[in-house]
Formats: C-alpha cells, sequence, structure tokens
C-alpha cells in the first residue's frame, strides 16, 4: 500500500514539473520573442504595447488593450488557436472567434449587431450629402453578408441577427433621396452557385459580378457597348481570413478569378493612380499578392485612402466610390462606363471629398459596403463632413 502511495505521490510530483517546465518555457518564450506588427495569417495589424498612462488606468482601457496586446503577441499564437479550435470541434462546438463552421467547409462571420449611434450618424451624413448634390445621383449598395444568403449553410442551433431586417431600416432611413441597390434579392437567386469565399468574408468575383448586373440595371447603364467577359483563374490556393481567425479549414484551398474581355482588343486601359502614395500602374490587380497569404489584394493591391483610376472608356461620365473592400473586385466591372473613378477608402482617408465632386466633375456617386462593416463602421459621417 505505502509503495502504491509513493508511486503515485511520485508521479503526481513529475506531472507537476512537467506543468511547471511547460509554463516556464512559455513564459521564456514570450519573453524573448519580438513582437510582430502585422499578422499575414489573419490580414490584420496586432495590437501593440500600450503606453501606460494614468487615464488609461483610471478609465480601464489600459488594461484591456493590455489584454489584446498580449492576446496578439502571445508565442506560437496561430498553433494554440488551432489547437483549441479542433478540441472545440470534438467537442460539438461549431464557433470560434464571431466565425460559425457550416455545411460544405463553408466559414460564415456572424452578422453584426449594429452600433446605433454611430449608424444614425452615417446615415445622416449620407442624405445630407446626397441632399447637398441634388443634380447628382446617389446609391447605395449594401452587400449581405453569407451568413444571410447561405443561412441553410449555417451549423444546427446558429442564432444571428436579422440582416434582412436590419437593410430595410437603413434603406427607410436613408430615404427616396438615395437610390437603393437591392443586391440582396439578386443574390439568393444564386445562392447555390459559389458567390462567397468558403474561408473568407468576401463575395467571390462571380458574387460581384451579378452585384454588377444589378448595380447596372439601377444605375441604366448600357451594358450593350461593353465586350463579353470571361473568368480566369489568378490562384487555386486561397485560404482566407475566416480560416485564419477561426482555426477552421486551415487546409481548404480555393480559386480566385478575375473577368476578362474575350477579345483582348476589346478591354478598356486605365491608368490607376495611388493618390497618396504617389504611385501609377497601368493595371487594376497586384500579381505579387499572388505569393502572399491575402491573395484577395490581387484586386487594387487591396485598400488605399484614395485611388483615381482614369480610362480610355467613350462616356465622359465620373464615378465617385465611397467603399469597404466589397468593392475591389467590382471595380473591374465599372471600368468600361466612366472616363474616371475615384475611389474612397473612408478608413483611411482624411482629405476633402467636397473638393473631389467639384474639381473633378463628379456625375455620379456609389456607397458600396458589405453589412456587417456599414453597420460597425466610425468613418464615414467624419469623411463626408470633412471641408
Amino acid at each position: 500500500m505505502k509503495e502504491r502511495r509513493s508511486k503515485k505521490q511520485r508521479s503526481l510530483q513529475i506531472m507537476a514539473l512537467l506543468f511547471a517546465g511547460v509554463l516556464a518555457i512559455i513564459c521564456v518564450t514570450n519573453l524573448i520573442t519580438k513582437d510582430k506588427k502585422y499578422s499575414e495569417k489573419e490580414n490584420r495589424m496586432l495590437e501593440q504595447k500600450p503606453e501606460l498612462t494614468w487615464s488609461g488606468i483610471e478609465g480601464g482601457s489600459y488594461m484591456e488593450r493590455y489584454e489584446t496586446y498580449k492576446s496578439d503577441q502571445f508565442a506560437g499564437r496561430d498553433f494554440w488557436v488551432t489547437l483549441k479550435t479542433n478540441l472545440e470541434l470534438l467537442m460539438g462546438k461549431r464557433e470560434s472567434n464571431g466565425v460559425f463552421k457550416g455545411k460544405k467547409s463553408y466559414l460564415m462571420e456572424d452578422i453584426a449587431q449594429p452600433d446605433e449611434e454611430q449608424m444614425t450618424d452615417n446615415l445622416n451624413a449620407i442624405k445630407t450629402f446626397g441632399d447637398t448634390y441634388k443634380d447628382v445621383p446617389v446609391y447605395m449598395m449594401l452587400v449581405p453578408n453569407a451568413a444571410n444568403i447561405l443561412s441553410d449553410k449555417l451549423p444546427g442551433l446558429a442564432v444571428t441577427e436579422d440582416q434582412s431586417k436590419e437593410f430595410e431600416e437603413i434603406k427607410e432611413a436613408l430615404g427616396s433621396s438615395i437610390r437603393w441597390v437591392d443586391v440582396q434579392k439578386t443574390l439568393k437567386k444564386h445562392k447555390d452557385e459559389e458567390i462567397y469565399y468558403h474561408t473568407d468574408h468576401h463575395w467571390t468575383t462571380l458574387g460581384a459580378y451579378y452585384g454588377y448586373q444589378e448595380l447596372a440595371e439601377t444605375m441604366k447603364l448600357d451594358a450593350s457597348k461593353t465586350s463579353k467577359l470571361k473568368p480566369y483563374a489568378v490562384t487555386n490556393d486561397f485560404n482566407g481570413t475566416l480560416s485564419a481567425v477561426s482555426g477552421y479549414e486551415s487546409g481548404y484551398k480555393e480559386p480566385i478569378y478575375i473577368y476578362a474581355a474575350e477579345k483582348s482588343k476589346e478591354e478598356v486601359s486605365v491608368v490607376v493612380n495611388y493618390v497618396d502614395e504617389k504611385k501609377k500602374t497601368a493595371t487594376l490587380y497586384d500579381s505579387t499578392k499572388l505569393t502572399g497569404k491575402d491573395k484577395y489584394a490581387v484586386f487594387l493591391g487591396g485598400n488605399y485612402s484614395m485611388i483615381d483610376i482614369r480610362t480610355t472608356a467613350e462616356s465622359t461620365d465620373r464615378l465617385l466610390l465611397v467603399k469597404d473592400s466589397y468593392a475591389n473586385c467590382m471595380i473591374p466591372f465599372l471600368t468600361p462606363y466612366y472616363r474616371e473613378i475615384i475611389v474612397i477608402d473612408p478608413r483611411y482617408y482624411y482629405g476633402d471629398i467636397h473638393k473631389i465632386m467639384k474639381e473633378n466633375k463628379i456625375t455620379s456617386v456609389l456607397f458600396l459596403y458589405n453589412g456587417n462593416t456599414f453597420v460597425e463602421d466610425n468613418s464615414i459621417s467624419g469623411v463626408l463632413s470633412n471641408g
């Protein structure tokens, strides 16, 4: 009996030492590992060590930011996230970090709950903007997220916000002065096609193509003058940010398509000016991004504060596009209809948008966002008020 107890105690001591050793290794590793500024896997900036201030301590913001900082900079974070996700999957859980693991390998981010105060400010700013330029038609295209359109692929018992109701309320609040583009109805007709990526939060180029068709009808764009388009896969090795954030489907690879004219001589030529970066290019695509993690950035190279696109289109119309990243794969469909497209991303833009309206002789304005980004945005109202 004593010998058995002694063996048990030794086993417990060994386990305790092993546990303490692992903790020590983790602590030392975290101490010697340098902080990273950017996560290529998650395609986002990581929290940096916050500055210690009395106001931050008193208000509680310092500890909140410090916890986020330690979580973002934890050594081997990607490994631990994947391990945690796999263990939870074994226990039947189908949600991780706001991402649902749905049927047919679809990952879908949860529908965001609106920031009511900020959204009211944004809607009022858009209405005021439209009233300021009564002779310039202003359009709103709000793209539903995959969890809305592909709700039949959500895991069992998953509960999300009613995004369709959110859209109806937004449409009503904007009133008749802002012309609504009902892309939700269009996407529902094609929900059995590959209109959203399986591992990323964006719609696919096919989804954007269907959105473009609805937009062309609403804006009365003359599609008869444009070339026939054909899809081309530029990669078959895409694994998106929802996979990185959740840890699900890390081995799933899918294609990214671009659409080009069947006859290259019918393609509209472009000069793309990245204004703040003082960089110009003759293409809407950045093929270098296909060798990195964020392959969706093949469209325009990613997100920039202001892009000025000049084209050889016969039209003299000029479009101001205020957008998030959902617009990036839509823009190539629009270039045949405009002599110039000014692209503004309010998350990074601090200039005078009214100066653009006047100096560039804008003939129409389009707001193009996905639903989740729009209802949480804290920058639109500020940008529309600048100047």
